[in-house]
């Protein structure tokens, strides 16, 4: 009945407990680094504010986020 390998941080294939604060504070800054910079080339490039654009801003600052939290799971 008890499974010693469930210690209610694994929530559906994911080890919750591997998410440490270094990987989340580490992920936020590069989450508003990267959506300062494609902001900035985005306006240089003349594009127009809009949604598009935010969507743009937002999917890139995400996966730069997503990719430094897994490299800092790799590391930690």
């Amino acid at each position: 009945m008890n499974n010693p390998n469930m210690n209610g941080l694994n929530a559906g294939g994911l080890n919750m407990g591997s998410l440490n604060m270094t990987s989340i504070v580490v992920s936020t800054i590069a989450y508003f680094v990267a959506a300062f910079y494609i902001r900035r080339y985005l306006e240089d490039m003349g594009i127009p504010k809009g949604v598009t654009r935010a969507s743009v801003i937002f999917v890139g600052a995400a996966v730069v986020s997503y990719g430094v939290a897994y490299l800092v799971g790799l590391i930690t």
